[in-house]
């Protein structure tokens, strides 16, 4: 029986999701802070899979914990493999389609704060494959789209 209270999977192998969250032509998106990893970037509302969660259910999770939004549907757009520090990865990024409340920084100890951006104005500190990801939206892509690039 796995023990989930140890955390060795998810450190050998994270599953991390993330999503956007796209309202008049600008995309919510969160700075981080007091976190020891990449603090001062703008990223998506996003985090670990828990044991027991769907990927879409994780999702889901963190867009409550996170922008203090009720996600009512998403899609999945880009599938990222990732190598950073001593962890390989993976991240699921998310469009959300329909939301109930307003977002806003709902976990304001880890980041210093949250708001809508242009698309076509998005922060320079904003993490590469989000950048990535809010480009293949303007850019009109359909489907859904694995990156295998360990750099991003």
């Amino acid at each position: 029986m796995i023990d989930i209270e140890e955390p060795v999977l998810r450190d050998k192998f994270p599953v991390i999701v993330h999503t956007l969250l796209i309202e008049n032509g600008e995309v919510f998106l969160l700075q981080r802070q007091h976190t020891g990893s990449m603090d001062g970037w703008y990223c998506l509302p996003g985090g670990h899979m828990e044991y027991g969660e769907t990927i879409k259910e994780a999702a889901i999770r963190e867009c409550i914990e996170e922008a203090g939004i009720d996600v009512n549907s998403i899609v999945l757009r880009d599938i990222y493999s990732y190598q950073f520090e001593e962890e390989q990865g993976l991240n699921f990024v998310f469009l959300a389609q329909d939301w109930n409340g307003t977002a806003t920084n709902a976990e304001p100890g880890v980041f210093n704060h949250g708001k809508f951006f242009r698309l076509d104005e998005i922060p320079p500190k904003t993490l590469g494959w989000v950048k990535d990801s809010i480009s293949s939206v303007r850019s009109g892509r359909e489907g859904v789209s694995l990156i295998e690039d360990l750099n991003k």
